[in-house]
């Protein structure tokens, strides 16, 4: 074939060349689809919670503390987007949710605690996060969650390992051939990449031959998580196979070869240009398009005419870094090749952390020094979380990090196993890995017609808001009473009070600002109590009937780090073991009601309570039958009351054991909804408290008491300044044990970055 080499100098969404290269038609085709891309993907905003926790196992009776980064999935920047966070914990094993409330997201960012009851049994839980942005009816797959493990005991940690990759060995495997683009073309030099797994997921290494007929033509080996590439010139014809040298020499079909056609291949990626080669097989040449897509923006539109083959370089200065879609289109504008390319890749943010002492004593004072720099190695500013916990509560499985959850697993399909590898600066084939393991995402089928893009929705309705939605529903029908036109809203204590609107008559929104005053906000009308209803909707309901952690889809690696299967041993000296076995007696059940509930109880007690007394206490007679009981009875105390037919009407009467007896008296009991209900109140629920983390300052507060704090350092809210610097001190405890450290986060840039350290404290 005839080579021929032409460079396409590429604007944002639409290209400007000479005319000679191509004709009007063209140009207003590329208008006319970049026009449409461009619409779509400005009304369809969506943001993707990243959430990370304190440490990944926990004991019950902790606090599990947690922060959530809400991140515009376009640009990858903090969000404004959304301003209540809502948070699930579901046990995987029943399906069942152990604890959902609200927090506020400020700035993009959400932070709290949950208590883990000492209820809650043993098991794997999913913490999920949801927003009013990050979540669609039309979600295919569920990714903001994190999994934590919830141990009754630290004896269930001794000795286990978590399973490594599998070596080559015959064991059952899934093999499949990815051509690069989705196309295998006769006649053309294609590369070919392959992957390896078990049925359970893991990546096997394996190695092979090529056959064209029954001559062997090429041979290969996995490269990394048994994923490879090769390359080969197909004839036409003739049948080609794939023989591994494990697995009994298992035999392995090529995909179908087309005769005739376009495909393309990536000949290099570097930071500023993108380097293809098209390929045509048609008998005459061929207008395409190539079109450069990330995250949902059209980047780079272009056209050229092929003949044979022909090689171009577009320009990356307006494409955003991360996965991109490379797609090849015909002159219908009907897509004939893609693959993913990762743009850009040393766009990062290098955080590193100086600690003060790495090996420490109990008790010990820890300082930490952190620097955040672009890609560029200048300072950054960068809003950061930063944790240090006890190494026997890591779970080396969980591979999730803040640059894995927005740059691989937002991106691409199914599980990605041991995604950190990707950027972690120590791999040198870490580029070559990511291209392989895009090239194996396998061809996705894109219906890119224009007349297909115009039926696309721009905008999906949210699953759940930011305001929580009610009704003031009137109980008597009076042709003058007067609609109210507002509701009072209180929170248990009675210490903030807010107006809030009634429109229409009868609706009213529960704001984002209302759902500051408290955890519970009370809702009260202005009328008696029975003149009107108040409903609120739970802000959990359709998050409930549409069960998204069903769908949860999160890349978890089996592989043990190194630096941390080393280094992290168990020892359990210095820790609060629980005992196998604890038996309460006689233990009271205690029964909590908020300030605001109790005093309703107590208002019902007297207010609503039509039962008197006459007499002294232990002696007088309850609800009297000759009606002169006057004084309230008393709780616990013991009076007579009349049982026997044909109740006295004066005094004096005669009564004894057949027509009386003696009993102790209680208060009538309420439940909550009874009492709200009794006084014309309803109650939705606020923002969850914060929770101060505890922070010991020995050296200046001495305290004989032994301290278990496994967790020493917990700050989500870490601002670097214009130098990029941040500091930050916290204190060890009594235990003896390895300590990790974890900082991550997210530049002003939408750069992402991490760094992990450790501490060793001394017995």
């Amino acid at each position: 074939m005839n080579n021929k080499h032409i460079n396409i100098i590429i604007f944002l969404l639409v290209i400007v060349v000479p005319s000679s290269l191509f004709g009007q038609g063209q140009n207003k085709t590329i208008d006319s689809l970049a026009n449409v891309l461009d619409s779509i993907g400005k009304n369809n905003i969506e943001t993707s919670i990243y959430i990370r926790t304190d440490k990944n196992i926990y004991e019950t009776g902790e606090d599990l503390w947690f922060k959530g980064y809400s991140v515009d999935l376009k640009h990858l920047l903090l969000s404004s987007q959304g301003q209540s966070l809502y948070i699930q914990l579901v046990q995987e094993q029943t399906d069942s949710v152990v604890w959902e409330e609200v927090y506020p997201i400020k700035q993009g960012v959400a932070s709290g605690h949950i208590y883990l009851d000492n209820a809650l049994k043993a098991g794997t839980y999913w913490l999920s996060a949801y927003s009013s942005s990050s979540v669609r009816t039309k979600k295919e797959q569920f990714l903001d969650a994190r999994r934590v493990r919830i141990i009754e005991n630290l004896k269930e940690l001794e000795g286990k390992k978590e399973q490594l990759t599998h070596d080559n060995q015959n064991i059952p495997l899934e093999f499949k051939l990815f051509p690069e683009s989705g196309v295998l073309l006769a006649g053309v030099r294609n590369r070919v990449a392959f992957k390896a797994s078990s049925k359970n997921g893991l990546p096997i290494k394996v190695s092979g031959r090529v056959f064209e007929n029954d001559k062997e033509i090429s041979n290969f080996k996995s490269l990394h998580d048994g994923m490879g590439s090769f390359y080969i010139n197909p004839v036409s014809g003739r049948n080609y196979t794939v023989r591994l040298d494990s697995q009994q020499g298992e035999i392995h079909p090529f995909p179908t070869i087309k005769d005739a056609g376009m495909t393309f291949s990536l000949l290099e990626n570097m930071d500023d240009t993108l380097s293809l080669k098209v390929y045509n097989a048609e008998k005459n040449p061929q207008t395409f398009y190539v079109q450069v897509q990330a995250r949902g923006m059209p980047s780079v539109i272009a056209s050229a005419e092929v003949m044979d083959s022909l090689t171009i370089k577009l320009a990356l200065t307006d494409v955003p870094y991360g996965i991109s879609e490379v797609m090849l289109l015909n002159s219908s504008s009907v897509p004939v090749a893609e693959r993913l390319v990762y743009i850009k890749p040393g766009k990062t943010i290098t955080i590193t952390a100086e600690i003060s002492k790495e090996q420490a004593n109990r008790r010990d004072r820890i300082g930490i020094k952190i620097n955040a720099k672009d890609q560029n190695g200048d300072p950054i500013v960068a809003q950061l979380g930063a944790t240090v916990y006890d190494g026997i509560y890591h779970d080396p499985a969980d591979g999730m990090d803040i640059q894995t959850h927005y740059l691989i697993s937002n991106q691409v399909r199914g599980k990605v196993h041991n995604p950190g590898y990707y950027f972690d600066t120590e791999n040198q084939n870490r580029h070559d890995a990511m291209d392989l393991l895009l090239m194996t995402q396998g061809w996705r089928s894109y219906k890119w017609s224009q007349e297909a893009l115009k039926e696309m929705k721009p905008y999906v309705e949210p699953i759940i808001a930011d305001t929580i939605s009610g009704i003031l529903l009137s109980n008597k029908q009076k042709n003058n009473q007067k609609p109210q036109e507002a509701l009072m809203m209180f929170n248990a204590q009675q210490s903030v009070s807010q107006l809030v609107e009634v429109k229409g008559g009868n609706t009213f929104q529960v704001s984002a600002e209302n759902m500051q005053i408290g955890k519970d906000i009370y809702i009260k009308h202005f009328g008696q109590p029975n003149d009107y209803e108040i409903t609120v909707t739970d802000p959990f309901q359709k998050l409930n009937e549409n069960k998204l952690w069903k769908m949860i889809r999160y890349p978890y690696s089996e592989e043990v780090l190194k630096k941390d299967k080393d280094s992290i041993r168990l020892d359990l000296t210095g820790r609060s073991i629980r005992l196998e076995e604890v038996v309460i007696s006689a233990k009271k059940e205690n029964v909590f009601r908020d300030k605001y509930i109790g005093s309703l109880d107590s208002l019902a007690k007297y207010q609503n309570n039509t039962d008197r007394v006459h007499g002294n206490a232990n002696g007088g007679w309850l609800n009297c039958p000759v009606g002169d009981c006057k004084d309230m009875p008393i709780e616990g105390a013991t009076y007579l009351v009349w049982t026997g037919p044909n109740p006295p009407t004066s005094h004096p009467f005669y009564f004894n054991s057949s027509n009386t007896k003696r009993i102790v008296y209680r208060y009538p009991k309420y439940t909550e909804e009874e009492l709200m209900k009794m006084y014309g109140v309803t109650r939705t629920k606020g923002y969850y408290p914060e929770k101060v983390f505890y922070e010991p300052e020995y050296e200046t507060q001495q305290s004989s008491l032994p301290d278990f704090r496994n967790t020493l350092l917990w700050a989500p809210n870490i601002i670097t300044d214009e130098n990029g610097e941040a500091t930050h001190e916290f204190y060890t405890s009594d235990i003896n044990s390895n300590f990790l450290g974890i900082i991550e986060g997210v530049g002003i840039d939408g750069s992402f970055g991490k760094t992990v350290f450790q501490i060793r404290v001394k017995p």
